[in-house]
């Protein structure tokens, strides 16, 4: 028999769970009630807090279950059937990993139904000291916060405070066994060290692996932590290729720049940049960029007209020019824009612009900003006045 997914149940859903049934009115005065109860394991949290306490304050707000089957059968069960069959209900293997709980208030019970009568259960409890939690994906033990949205659609890994587990729960046809052998909540190890892990056949993004001209030979993956050296890998080109950094300090942010190189061992010829913040325990995939062979110029406008004793004001100035070598257009901005920086892509090497300050049609003066660009990074431009 194949393995059923089993649907996470809040404790409100229990009641509804609850069938009654009336047999019809005959001589007798009192309907007679049939009550049919649902099949469910259920886990409260009075079970596992231990002295962490509940509350607006410091301490538990919400709580994420997750059930194992541990393919578990006593001789003669109440299931019914005999061990070889029930291995096919709970999955291959021990400790079946089931759909995990929605993040749940920590004064709230979950009930796991569809579970299989006289099947083992443990369940392991993650604690967190936020209400700003969603799921990784649906059904995952894993969360992120803050919650997605639509300007921050990616969020990181959230780090359980405590954990906990309750074990041997034994499902029982049509009722609610509550999981009651739990340890209580045991706070995680902030000091623990932390990984990083940098998905690099995913930045190619157009680019493809091979020994031929313009194609990817290797990765050249620097990693900065903020204060130690930089941690370098060179790793072969391969649509699954992954950069893996270990025993990171927790709860910092990480840098990392990827470069391209073709198998001529020429200059890296497109770059991307990563980002991801370190927890203990856990290893966080970086956020990046794909490979870029551009890099990107950016010039501080405001900081060009002070050394041109000018300012970004209506009054002083009404435009602002930057003129880019090869472009046959200008581009141009009016007070108050030009308190934001210029950005423009250019190709690897020397990347130089001329911004030109001006007064109805008269120039006020000029200064020459440039940078060495590298592909897939940003280059903040030095000015010197003509």
């Amino acid at each position: 028999m194949p393995a059923r997914q089993l649907r996470p149940l809040h404790p409100t859903s229990l009641l509804a769970l609850g069938l009654l049934v009336y047999a019809g009115c005959s001589s007798s005065s009192t309907p007679s009630v049939a009550v049919s109860h649902p099949t469910m394991i259920e886990v409260a949290p009075e079970d596992f807090l231990g002295s962490v306490p509940c509350s607006e304050g410091p301490g538990l707000r919400r709580y994420v279950a997750t059930l194992f089957d541990t393919n578990y059968v006593a001789q003669g069960g109440a299931s019914g059937t005999d061990a070889e069959s029930d291995a096919q209900v709970g999955g291959a293997g021990p400790d079946f990993q089931l759909p995990s709980s929605p993040a749940t208030p920590c004064l709230a019970s979950v009930g796991f139904g569809l579970v299989v009568a006289g099947r083992h259960y443990d369940v392991k409890i993650d604690g967190y000291d936020t209400d700003e939690l969603a799921p990784r994906a649906v059904g995952s033990r894993q969360m992120v916060s803050p919650v997605p949205s639509e300007t921050q659609p990616v969020t990181p890994l959230a780090t359980p405070r405590w954990t906990a587990r309750c074990e041997d729960a034994i499902a029982v046809d049509s009722t609610i066994v509550r999981a009651d052998h739990c340890t209580p909540f045991v706070a995680a190890d902030d000091a623990a060290l932390g990984s990083v892990r940098i998905p690099l056949g995913n930045l190619l993004d157009g680019l493809s692996c091979g020994d031929q001209p313009g194609q990817v030979d290797r990765f050249n993956v620097s990693l900065s932590t903020g204060g130690d050296a930089p941690v370098v890998q060179d790793i072969a080109c391969d649509s699954s290729a992954q950069a893996l950094f270990t025993e990171l300090p927790p709860r910092q942010r990480v840098s990392a720049y990827v470069t391209a190189l073709s198998a001529d061992g020429s200059d890296a010829f497109a770059g991307a940049t990563c980002d991801a913040f370190t927890l203990p325990e856990a290893t966080v995939d970086a956020e990046c960029v794909p490979l870029s062979r551009v890099g990107t110029l950016r010039v501080d406008l405001a900081g060009a007209l002070e050394l041109l004793g000018l300012q970004c004001d209506g009054e002083v100035i009404d435009r602002v020019t930057v003129n880019v070598p090869g472009e046959e257009t200008e581009q141009s901005v009016v007070p108050p824009d030009c308190l934001q920086p210029f950005t423009h892509g250019f190709a690897p090497g020397a990347a130089v612009v001329t911004v030109t300050a001006s007064k109805a049609g008269a120039d006020k003066g000029s200064a020459t900003c440039g940078a060495t660009v590298t592909p897939g990074q940003l280059a903040i431009a030095e000015c010197t006045a003509n």
